[in-house]
């Protein structure tokens, strides 16, 4: 399978390569008189110019624009009400420690933690976005804390911690660089990857971030983000109309738009899982689907589905696909309020703590690993 960026990367090559044959062969086949030659250049340069005027005004308006869209993200709010900062690409940001006590010394939504581990302790670093995060609920109802608790239970003694290291809407490529950057300095012995499926998102054209990562982008030219915006759209909608037309839901949409980009960050988890000797658990967290109804997800989308679950297996990861658990229950029972197709409520952490934990245990996941 081959995902539609690249695709679009390709053609655009090509055509690249194409213009620059005939420019080419225009010059070198142009008459070799010198007037005729130097009027040609005259124009030419007056034609460049002309196009650099227009495009240093089009970028001006944009970031014009682009202020006033900042402040539409910031509706009202300072950036320190955000609790995040700027960080460099990929991250493009990161939680502010400490922020209005929610979060701890280093950032993230979970008891205090010191990076060098106690003696005896074994650590399953829990690596995801705003399911992880989740600031709708109490800290201690979220999955990865009653996690930690059943597993202690399941291993009396054992010293097991489950550090928590969620960011709210961060995308696949972006935990992959929180895994290099920061969970490797927690020295942890196994990581849990909790992977939605929006999760191959581009966190400045469409990642469900609420407009963080576009806030905190900085591109070197308006224009051309722009352009890239507008073409991705278009060419998202002909390619997924052309080869995935059995697609209804958006986030499986992503994944296939981008399939090849999810690819690389796939294998780059697992020759930072090799290299590191870590192992990596993936559980693969499904969108609610709209109307609230499992049905809406069409024979298509679940072979689609099934694909992508495969992907993970198929590279070496141990993986726990949340649709089949999360189907025994109505969507309403699980869902943290209609029209939310991310974030569960209180009973579908639990769910997915319980499912989680007696998937580590019965495949001996973890018994391998703890003291």
């Amino acid at each position: 399978m081959r995902g539609g960026v690249s695709a679009i990367r390709s053609t655009l090559r090509g055509f690249a390569l194409r213009a620059w044959d005939f420019w080419r062969g225009c010059c070198m086949n142009s008459k070799p008189v010198h007037g005729t030659r130097v009027g040609l250049m005259k124009r030419l340069a007056l034609s460049l110019l002309s196009l650099l005027v227009l495009f240093l005004l089009f970028e001006g308006v944009l970031r014009v624009r682009e202020v006033g869209k900042r402040r539409e993200i910031l509706a009202g709010r300072s950036d320190a009400d955000l609790g995040t900062v700027r960080a460099d690409p990929p991250l493009l940001y990161t939680l502010k420690p400490g922020w209005h006590d929610v979060l701890n010394s280093h950032g993230f939504r979970d008891v205090e933690r010191l990076k060098t581990k106690a003696d005896g302790v074994w650590r399953l670093a829990v690596v995801g976005d705003s399911v992880t995060m989740q600031l709708t609920l109490p800290r201690e109802k979220l999955y990865v804390r009653r996690l930690e608790h059943f597993l202690q239970e399941a291993f009396p003694g054992s010293g097991i911690e489950c550090p928590t290291f969620g960011v709210t809407g961060y995308c696949a490529a972006q935990e992959l660089a929180l895994m290099q950057d920061t969970v490797l300095d927690f020295d942890p012995d196994a990581i849990l990857w909790q992977f939605h499926l929006n999760d191959a998102s581009d966190p400045v054209i469409d990642g469900d971030n609420g407009g963080l990562g576009r806030y905190y982008a900085r591109p070197r030219s308006q224009v051309w983000a722009t352009l890239s915006r507008k073409m991705d759209h278009v060419l998202k909608k002909r390619f997924l109309r052309r080869h995935f037309q059995g697609l209804e839901q958006r986030d499986l949409q992503l994944q296939a738009w981008n399939w090849d980009d999810m690819g690389r960050v796939i294998e780059q988890v697992h020759e930072l899982s090799m290299s590191r000797e870590i192992p990596v658990f993936v559980v693969l967290f499904p969108s609610f689907p709209e109307g609230g109804d499992w049905g809406r997800y069409t024979e298509a989308e679940m072979r689609f589905y099934g694909t992508l679950v495969g992907r993970f297996e198929s590279i070496g990861f141990p993986t726990l696909d949340l649709m089949p658990v999360f189907k025994r229950l109505p969507v309403s029972e699980l869902q943290r309020e209609p029209g939310d197709f991310w974030h569960p409520n209180a009973r579908g952490h639990r769910v997915m703590a319980r499912a989680i934990s007696r998937w580590l245990v019965e495949e001996e996941l973890v018994r391998d690993c703890a003291p």
